[in-house]
C-alpha cells in the first residue's frame, strides 16, 4: 500500500512541477470506472483567460461535452481525487517527457515514462477573437492560390479557408478522443487530395503546431494537381509530405494512423473506408458526396412512399441510407462513429461528415451491427450497398 501511495504522490508531484515550470502541455484521464452515466474521459489543457492561465477541463460524455475552467491548484486537487478512483489511466504530456500512471482491475498502479510527444506548450486564449487552427501567412496557402503575397485570404477563397480551419479543429478533437494522442509519430493518407489545401494544412498542423512527427501522403488521380502539389512541397521544404497519382481503388495502403477522404464521389468513399479498415486506421474522416449507388437500387417501403414519392426526397433518403449503413459498418469494426453537418465544400452542396475513432473490437458488437445492417437492407430492398461487397472481398 505504501508503494502504491508513493507512485501516485510522485505522479501528482510531476504534474504540479510541470505547471510551475510551464512545461505542462495537456493531460488525459481515461478508463472511466465511476458511476456517472455516459462519462468517458476528461481532457485538461491550459487556457488564457484575460491575463491569467487556467486549466480547461473537457468532460467527454457519449452525447455531449462539458467544459469547466479551474485554477492550477484546484485542478491538481481534482486530478488527485479522480485518478485511481474513477479513472484508471492518467496520461500527462509535458515538453520534457510523457508520463503515465495506470491502475489494473485491482487498483494496483504502475508508472512509466516516454519520450516527449510535444516540443512546446500551446495555450489557447478564450476571448471573443476567433481562434484559428491555421495561419493564412503560411507559405503553402500562397503557393496554392488561397492567399496573396501578403498572406491575405482572397475574397473568393475565404469559404475554402474557413472549411480547412474547421477541418483541422475536427481533426484535433478526434486525436484527443482516441489513443493516437499518445503517439509521437503518425502516418496520414489523404485519399482524393484534390487541390491539396487540406493535405498541406494537416501536415503543417501536426508537425509544426503540435510537434508530432508525421508523414502525409496525398493520393489524387489528376496528374496536373499532383504536379502542382509536389512543386509546393519542394518550395515549403515539407520533407514528410508527398503526392502520388492514383485512384483510391488502386491505392494499396499499409498500416496508416489517419485516413481522410473528403468529397470522394459515390462509391469512392466506400473504397476509402475499405482501404482504411484494412490499414487499421486509428481515425477515419469522410465527407461523402454524390451517393448514387443506393439510389439506383433502393425500394422505398410502401409505408414511406407517400412522403418520398418526389424524386428529390427519394434522392436525399438514398443518401441518408447510404451514410447510415457506412456508419454501421464502421461501428461493427469497433469504431466510435459520428455523423454531423460540416461546412459545405466547393465540390458539393452536401455537407455531411462521418468521423470514426477506433476503440476496442467486440465480436458481440460486430454481430449486433451486422444484424442491424441486414435489417436495413431488407427494409429498403437492397441486395447490397457496395461497401458490404468490398469488405467481404478484402
Amino acid at each position: 500500500m505504501e508503494k502504491e501511495i508513493e507512485l501516485k504522490e510522485g505522479f501528482l508531484e510531476i504534474i504540479k512541477n510541470s505547471l510551475k515550470e510551464n512545461t505542462f502541455v495537456k493531460m488525459t484521464l481515461g478508463k472511466y470506472r465511476g458511476s456517472e452515466d455516459g462519462l468517458e474521459n476528461i481532457y485538461v489543457t491550459p487556457v488564457k483567460l484575460k491575463e491569467s492561465i487556467k486549466l480547461a477541463f473537457r468532460y467527454k460524455y457519449k452525447t455531449r461535452d462539458v467544459y469547466k475552467n479551474h485554477e492550477p491548484e484546484e485542478a491538481a486537487a481534482i486530478i488527485e481525487d479522480e485518478l485511481g478512483k474513477n479513472f484508471l489511466h492518467g496520461g500527462l504530456f509535458t515538453t520534457q517527457n510523457d508520463f503515465v500512471l495506470e491502475y489494473n482491475k485491482r487498483r494496483i498502479p504502475r508508472t512509466y515514462t516516454r519520450k516527449a510527444s510535444f516540443t512546446r506548450v500551446e495555450v489557447k486564449e478564450h476571448n471573443r477573437v476567433k481562434t484559428r487552427h491555421i495561419d493564412s501567412k503560411d507559405k503553402y496557402f500562397f503557393l496554392l492560390g488561397i492567399t496573396n503575397a501578403k498572406g491575405e485570404v482572397k475574397a473568393d477563397k475565404y469559404d475554402k479557408f474557413r472549411q480547412v480551419d474547421k477541418f483541422i479543429e475536427i481533426l484535433h478533437s478526434q486525436l484527443e478522443a482516441g489513443e493516437l494522442n499518445e503517439k509521437n509519430q503518425l502516418t496520414v493518407a489523404d485519399l482524393g487530395s484534390g487541390k491539396s489545401y487540406l493535405t498541406f494544412a494537416v501536415y503543417n498542423y501536426l508537425n509544426n503546431k503540435l510537434g508530432i512527427k508525421t508523414t502525409v501522403t496525398g493520393i489524387e488521380q489528376r496528374a496536373d494537381l499532383v504536379e502542382i502539389s509536389n512543386h509546393a512541397v519542394e518550395e515549403c521544404g515539407f520533407t514528410g509530405l508527398k503526392f502520388a497519382q492514383s485512384s483510391i481503388n488502386e491505392q494499396k495502403l499499409k498500416h496508416t494512423d489517419i485516413v481522410i477522404a473528403l468529397h470522394a464521389c459515390d462509391t469512392a468513399t466506400d473504397d476509402a473506408i475499405a482501404k482504411a479498415l484494412k490499414a487499421e486506421a486509428g481515425i477515419i474522416i469522410l465527407a461523402p458526396c454524390c451517393q448514387k449507388y443506393v439510389r439506383k437500387n433502393i425500394n422505398v417501403p410502401e409505408s414511406l412512399k407517400p412522403v418520398f414519392k418526389h424524386g428529390i426526397l427519394e434522392e436525399h433518403l438514398s443518401s441518408f441510407v447510404t451514410d447510415g449503413l457506412r456508419a454501421l459498418v464502421l461501428e461493427s469494426y469497433g469504431y466510435e462513429t459520428k455523423v454531423f453537418e460540416f461546412i459545405s465544400g466547393e465540390h458539393t452542396s452536401k455537407n455531411i461528415m462521418i468521423t470514426a475513432v477506433k476503440n476496442e473490437y467486440s465480436e458481440d458488437t460486430y454481430l449486433e451491427k451486422v444484424v442491424e445492417i441486414e435489417k436495413m437492407k431488407a427494409q429498403f430492398g437492397l441486395n447490397d450497398f457496395y461497401l458490404d461487397k468490398l469488405i467481404t472481398q478484402k
